[in-house]
Formats: C-alpha cells, structure tokens, sequence
C-alpha cells in the first residue's frame, strides 16, 4: 500500500475522511464518526452496518498510513493513551495495544483510559486502578474517580470529593461538592455554591469566592463571576476582566471564548448558541468569534463543524480547506 501520511479528519456530508499534510483527501470520506486527531499513531473510525437484520455500529482503527482494521465483536472502542486504548465485548471492558492486539481481557464492569501508567476499573459498583499490566494496584474503594494527572486522581466517596495519590494514599480527604483534576499544581473545588483553589497538598491558596471556575492552564484559570467568565492568575488576582459568556481553558497560547451563548447551558463545555472565537493571554481577541462550533487548538490548528461539514483554522482564523 502507498503511504498516504494522514493528517486530519475531514467532514463531508455526514462522513468522515482524512487529509494529508498537503490538505489533500487521501481517504474518501466514508466513515459515519472518527476520533478528533491520532492518538500513539491512530484514530477510531466506525461505520453502521446491518448484520443479521439488526443495524449496528462497527469499531476499529486507522493508522497515519491508511491501513483500517474493522473488529466486528467490539461494542465500542476509544482512542489510544500511554499505549493502550479501552474497548468494549459484551458488556465488559479490557484494553488492547497498538499492535491492536487485547492485552488486558474485557473484563471489567466499566473502564476509564490510562493516564500516568494508571487506568480507573470498576469491579463490583466500586472502581480502583489498575497497571498497563492489568494488575490491580489500587483496591475498588471509590464510587466514582478521575484519571491521574499529576501524580493525583480526583475520587468520589459518599458524594464528597478528594484525591489520592499513585499508592493509593488519600492525599487530600473526600470533602468538597465538586473539583477538577490537578493542572499546574493546583485544582479547582467547590463547597457549596461557591469555588477556590487547592495545592498538591490540599491548602488552600485561592479562597472561594467564584461561581464557577476551570483548572489551570498556561498559567491561567477560566473563572465566573456574576454570570460572566473572565481569567485569574495563580495568586487569584483577575488579569483578563469577566466579560464572556463563557470561556475555555488556554490551549496553545489561545483560549475559546463565547459571546451569546444560552446562560442555562453555560455551566457544559459547549454551551448551546452564540459564537466562538479566541483570546490570547492579554484579554486580546485574535480570533473574532464567528464560528458556531469550534475546539481547542491542536498542533496549531481548531476545528470548526459547518453543518454537515468540517474545516480547520490557523492560529490567524485562516480556513485551511
């Protein structure tokens, strides 16, 4: 087979293809939905297949080649991370690696991706983690948990909020309504209606005073207050005024902002209406927000949807296709 050098997913008419480096359609658009971008060198791509006169969808994966390996028996497959990606057979889940080969047997009751060598299981309507090994290395206490980042997972007991550490050692008791997961050192939680931010330790060092409030990310964390997002800096200190009707993380430099969005919906990662454009780390709009659906930037590049289309720009609002 010629290498065909896979870039990016293309949307035409309700299809999935890929482009090459070159914004050329190397694979003809055919799949009904793929993953956003290759992940350890694939993305999942599905179809809807009739079988035995039942419609159902079909799993597997592309390479940066082209190769695609369809696998009938899977009932869902996710994108790779730390090498290995989490599928589903018959209700139960296990992991295969990039050979595409199960190393881990489907048999867990639910299953997060792996992140710092570590992966959530649940066993038993309780989850724990596991190694890349498959080897249980953090018992099935908690009713809910997170991925690792930073040497700390976010997990749930009796409705309350901690986190514990690569051991399993409860680093920070199960006490807050809702958090994030740790970014730059620090986590966002919530008591009551209200949000601060906590150390690696568990001290607080950002009181709690705002109605919302992200991670951070490049240094600075997405907050709201009075029904508007702005930005602060880690001594808590407001660098970008809240002005938005919603706001993102920064990504590359640049964050996705909102203006006219549904204020019932501004507490989801995509608020329904308005428009979307992107701010620097001034409070600068650089990306002027006409675009009704829009990611984050990746390897320089967001993607926009149009209808039943798809599109990608550069980090000067440039349409590449």
């Amino acid at each position: 087979m010629i290498k065909k050098d896979l870039f990016l997913p293309v949307l035409r008419d309700g299809k999935y293809g890929f482009i090459d480096k070159n914004k050329n359609i190397v694979v003809k658009p055919k799949f009904k939905y793929v993953s956003e971008r290759f992940r350890d060198g694939y993305c999942v791509v599905t179809y809807i297949k009739k079988i035995r006169n039942s419609i159902r969808w079909v799993f597997g994966y592309i390479d940066n080649c082209g190769n695609v390996q369809m696998f009938i028996h899977l009932d869902s497959a996710s994108e790779f991370n730390d090498g290995l990606a989490r599928i589903k057979v018959n209700d139960h889940y296990g992991y295969i690696d990039t050979n595409l080969i199960e190393v881990i047997p489907t048999k867990f009751d639910s299953a997060a991706n792996f992140k710092e060598g570590l992966a959530g299981v649940k066993i038993n309507k309780r989850w724990g983690f596991i190694d890349k090994s498959g080897k249980l290395v953090i018992q099935p206490t908690y009713t809910y948990v997170n991925q690792f980042f930073e040497g700390r997972a976010l997990v749930e007991l009796k409705n309350k909020y901690g986190y514990i550490n690569k051991i399993g050692d409860l680093i920070v008791p199960p006490q807050y309504d809702i958090a994030t997961d740790y970014c730059e050192g620090m986590a966002a939680v919530r008591i009551d209606d209200k949000w601060g931010y906590i150390d690696m330790d568990g001290n607080l060092k950002i009181d709690f005073i705002f109605d919302r409030a992200k991670q951070f990310s490049e240094g600075l964390a997405a907050v709201c207050i009075n029904d508007k997002w702005g930005y602060i800096n880690k001594q808590g200190e407001i660098v970008i005024d809240p002005i938005f009707d919603y706001a993102c993380n920064f990504k590359e430099d640049l964050a996705r902002f909102n203006i006219g969005s549904d204020s019932l919906t501004r507490g989801i990662s995509n608020p329904k209406g308005g428009m979307w454009g992107f701010l620097n780390k001034n409070g600068k709009i650089e990306i002027i927000p006409i675009f009704d659906s829009i990611s984050d930037f990746e390897d320089g590049y967001a993607q926009v949807i149009q209808g039943n289309n798809n599109n990608y720009i550069d980090k000067d609002g440039k349409l590449i296709l």
